[in-house]
Parts: structure tokens; sequence; C-alpha cells
């Protein structure tokens, strides 16, 4: 209980100081900004702050990661909320604008470390800009697939103009020393941008990919996204190939350093199961089961050799094409051969907790 609750103030003291950071920024260049200024606007010593980051730079990681943490949940409400395509570009433009308002140290600090160049906290700054582009390059494919957005306009351009006419709005403001709202000048740069992937004629409604897809051989797969992040890659793009590439039912299992908001708001919009599990600190899972089902049938408390004959029922009478999941209690030897000698297809996903996911099709 004691250590829980200094744990819980230590959490507090560090959230302080990321705080304390980002609004001096607001009002200090980023060269100039000291830890002893840090500490002195939180009323501590020098020596304490160090107590919660070893460097400046330290410090200025966690302002980044909290930073990006708030954008995420900020797209999050955006991306589950109601509208098409250009609907939720149009918030989306609009609630970043809010935020960077809010946080006037942020534009600062994410120009100085650019400028900068490479490191640490420039890969953070990397990782921030791409989780932008990447989800707004989505978005755009949304649109371009309901007819909303023209079909011949490049998902990918189209979305970096769009990040960079909100930077630009932040640039300017701060050039010109406007005072206006970001706001208010991003919604005209945002205006014009819409008008310009609107569609001019609106095709007839398509059925979606994911429902005219067979089912696959490949319909169970893990991707841990840490390496790519800790490139400064996003791996939207490899998330969404691999939900495409295992097909109706199929699972994706996504291993990322946090809890990747954006992503879930996402795959949940279009239909798509997702089940999250915090499994550390740096370590967050989400399975994803593609098209909304089936659910896995929990057989992990079962005794042996329950689950065997219960998964071996299951798929007995099971259709062409269709798909029945399970979680088990250890990875299922026994059964492997089973389902072979009955012509089915299976793939097994080995959990960390010595439980296993397995997947089971019939393709003939």
């Amino acid at each position: 209980m004691v250590l829980g609750f200094r744990r819980a103030k230590t959490d507090v003291r560090r959230q302080q100081i990321v705080e304390t950071t980002l609004a001096l920024l607001a009002d200090s260049p980023l060269d100039q900004l000291s830890t002893r200024q840090i500490a002195k606007g939180l009323g501590i010593s020098q020596p304490a702050l160090f107590r919660h980051f070893a460097s400046r730079d330290a410090l200025l990681l966690s302002v980044i990661e909290d930073s990006t943490g708030r954008l995420g949940q900020l797209v999050e409400a955006v991306v589950q909320g109601q509208g098409g395509a250009l609907d939720k570009l149009a918030a989306l433009g609009a609630a970043l604008l809010r935020h960077l308002d809010a946080h006037p140290g942020l534009p600062r600090l994410l120009f100085a470390n650019v400028a900068a160049g490479e490191g640490p906290i420039f890969d953070a700054l990397r990782r921030l800009y791409s989780m932008q582009s990447s989800l707004v390059t989505e978005l755009i494919r949304d649109g371009q697939r309901s007819g909303e957005i023209e079909p011949a306009i490049d998902a990918r351009d189209a979305a970096t103009l769009f990040v960079g006419a909100l930077q630009s709005a932040t640039l300017l403001r701060r050039l010109e020393g406007r005072a206006e709202p970001l706001e208010s000048q991003g919604r005209r740069l945002m205006a014009i941008w819409l008008r310009g992937v609107r569609a001019t004629t609106k095709p007839p409604s398509l059925t979606p990919a994911v429902a005219s897809q067979p089912a696959r051989a490949d319909g169970l797969r893990g991707l841990d996204v840490r390496p790519l992040l800790a490139r400064g890659v996003d791996p939207l793009e490899q998330i969404l190939q691999a939900v495409d590439e295992v097909g109706p039912s199929g699972v994706v299992k996504i291993i990322a350093p946090f809890r990747p908001a954006p992503l879930i708001a996402l795959l949940s919009g279009r239909g798509h199961a997702v089940r999250e599990e915090q499994r550390g600190p740096r370590e967050f899972a989400l399975e994803v089961i593609v098209g909304g089902g089936p659910e896995p049938e929990d057989l992990r408390d079962r005794e042996p050799p329950e689950p065997l004959e219960r998964v071996l029922v299951r798929v007995s009478a099971l259709p062409p094409g269709a798909a029945y999941l399970a979680r088990l209690p250890r990875h299922p030897r026994l059964l492997l051969p089973r389902l072979v000698e009955r012509g089915l297809d299976h793939q097994v996903f080995d959990e960390p907790d010595g439980t296993a996911l397995i997947r089971i099709s019939r393709s003939r």
C-alpha cells in the first residue's frame, strides 16, 4: 500500500514537471529553457527534478510522449464521431488547432527540434508527425471509397497538404504576431483544402472490400510494431495490410509500446472487433478480428481433454469459407494432427502467458 502511494505521488510529480515544461515553452525559446528554470517554476530544487528525469532530453521526450497521448485521445474522439470522411477531416483539423492554441509551447518544441536534426527527440517528433499523416491518409481513402473525395487524388499527397496547412497556420501566427485563434485561420485554410479534394460526382455505392474477400489460409498473424516505432516509422500501413491479408474472420495480434487510440478508433469504425490489453508500462496488446467475428470461444479454464473434444465438435460441421476461433489453456499439440486429418486449415498464436489462440477454417 505504501509503495503504491509513493508510486502515485511520483507519477503525479512527473506529470506536473511535464506540464510545467510545456507551459514554460510558450514564453521561452527551447535553447534557453533550463532544468533550473523548470524546477523554479515548480517550486522544487534542481536535484529534486533530476530524481524524476535523468536529463533535460529525457524530460523533453516525456513532454512529446505526453502530447502524443493527448493528441491520440483527441483523434480517437473525432474518428468515432458522426459524419462522413470530410466531416471528420474538418473536425480533426479544428480539434488539432484548438489543442495547439491551448498548448502554445508545443509548436515551439516541434519546430525547434525538427530544425535540430537527428536524435531521440527528433525520432519522437517524426513518429508524432507520421501518426497524424498516416491517419489523415486513411480518412482520405475512406472518403474516396465512399465517393466523398475525388478518387484520382493521391491520398498521401493530400494528407501532406492537410498537415502542412495546420503547421503553416501555427508558423504564420508566430511570424506575423497574429492574435486571432489558430482555429479561425485554420478553418479558412481547411475550407480551401476541403474544396480541392471534394469529389465532383458521386459514384454508385460499392460493397466494402472486406465483405467480398474470401477467407485466407494465413488468417492469424502477429505483428510487433515496436521496432518500427523505434525507427520513427508509423506502422499504420503495415497493420492495415495485415488486416487486409488475413481476410474476413482473420485475426491480427498487434504489440505496441502504448495504447494506439487512433488505430483502435479507425479499426472499430471499419467494423472490426478490437480487444485491448495493457501488459506492462511499455507493452500494449491489440487483438483485431476482421469483420467483427466470430468471437473466440474461451476454453482456457477447461481441464484436458475437454478443450480438444470441444474444438473437434465445433469444427465438425464447419462450412467452406467459415472460421472458428478458440482460446486454449496451452499450445494444442495433440489437436493439430486431428485437424489435418479432417482437412482443416489452422493457425495458432502462442500468448506470453502460455495460453494460445487458434483459428480453424475449411478452405475446401
